[in-house]
């Protein structure tokens, strides 16, 4: 009977971040035995709440291969980048006898052939169970931790209506940025309006400050002249009817500041 009945690999099950969903990996069996035996094999874990192995036993033809998959449960929230994880994966394997029959699906066969398998290591048989340690590490993300969308349904990939999540979130993101900038012009267009509007006002202002201005100095060439008709009564129908200097000057010099930044 040979020595090594069974290859595994990998040494060490790599498991790569994020871990807020299932992570899978694959352990490779391969059956080595050089007398052309049948192996069976079954497959142990330190940590058996946080993986599942599937199959966690069977048997392999010779030359035959069985991949088994090790999902590693989804966590809450990430261990530290600079956690080490200490979970170890244990890989037995005998051969079956020739007489022993099948014990694929047969619970109590197998059970009976790995009762008899330890019974033999117990009693100074090392080759009867072949053993195999392998080790856990926790890798980082290849993305840089880059967060995912997560989905109500993490089997799913698209919507019904056959669109990603994705490109309706940039779809939807989209659709703001035209919705703000329309507004934004909006707003714009009615400054500007009523810019235009304060600026016509301003002019009027100015041209009954030029006309006033007209009145004056025709006045006051009057009083040199010594022509006084109706002054008094001129004078205070100017001041009824115009606003202050200052404020017409300080309302022109704000239109006309306005009007050079906006246009």
């Amino acid at each position: 009977m040979s020595a090594i009945a069974i290859s595994v690999t990998p040494d060490t099950l790599e498991f790569r971040r994020p871990f807020s969903q299932v992570v899978r990996q694959f352990i490779t069996l391969t059956n080595t035995a050089t007398d052309g035996s049948v192996v069976a094999f079954k497959i142990k874990t330190t940590a058996p709440k946080q993986y599942c192995v599937r199959p966690n036993a069977g048997t392999i033809m010779p030359g035959g291969t069985r991949e088994i998959e090790v999902l590693l449960q989804a966590m809450r929230e990430d261990p530290p980048l600079d956690f080490r994880c200490k979970d170890k994966f244990l890989v037995q394997s005998t051969h079956v006898p020739s007489d022993f029959g099948e014990v694929e699906d047969e619970t109590a066969r197998a059970a009976e052939l790995w009762t008899r398998a330890e019974e033999a290591k117990r009693f100074g048989n090392e080759d009867a169970i072949y053993e195999k340690k392998i080790k856990v590490a926790f890798l980082a993300s290849l993305t840089n931790n880059i967060p995912q969308i997560p989905l109500p349904n993490a089997a799913a990939t698209t919507l019904s209506n056959g669109t990603s999540p994705v490109s309706n979130a940039i779809a939807d993101s989209g659709a703001a940025v035209i919705t703000s900038a329309k507004q934004t012009d909006r707003e714009l267009r009615d400054a500007k309006d009523a810019i235009k509007r304060l600026t016509i006002a301003c002019e009027g202002y100015k041209a009954e400050i030029e006309r006033l201005n007209v009145l004056r100095q025709r006045k006051a060439a009057d009083e040199k002249s010594g022509i006084a008709v109706g002054g008094s009564q001129l004078s205070t129908r100017q001041t009824q009817q115009t606003l202050p200097l200052p404020l017409a000057i300080a309302l022109a010099l704000i239109a006309f500041i306005l009007g050079a930044v906006l246009f």
